[in-house]
């Protein structure tokens, strides 16, 4: 799966943020569903060096495991906890059985 993400990755992200008439650059912060290690890593070297930060992906993922797609929930609600500016962006993304792959923008 992390090859896939890795290959399919701006297919997924990129025309989804410019149908919304925005780019990465644009989006002040990930909120990624954890699949597992090498997922991470995968998204790490895509993002990483735009400053997006993965920690709270990371802490859910050593906190509970990969729990499929709704995971990204467990990920959102300690984002929530950190009280976004108004006028922030987020994308959230999770992945799903049969390489599905689900993407809601946010803004505070």
């Amino acid at each position: 799966v992390p090859e896939r993400i890795a290959a399919d990755f701006g297919q997924i992200i990129h025309p989804f943020l410019q149908a919304n008439g925005l780019g990465i650059g644009d989006i002040d912060h990930l909120v990624f569903h954890p699949g597992g290690k090498k997922i991470i890593e995968v998204v790490e070297s895509l993002f990483g060096e735009l400053g997006k930060d993965l920690e709270l992906t990371k802490a859910v993922l050593g906190e509970y495991g990969n729990m499929s797609s709704a995971t990204v929930l467990y990920v959102l609600e300690k984002f929530m906890d950190r009280c976004p500016k108004a006028g922030e962006r987020g994308l959230m993304l999770s992945f799903g059985p049969g390489f599905s792959a689900q993407r809601i923008l946010l803004q505070w």
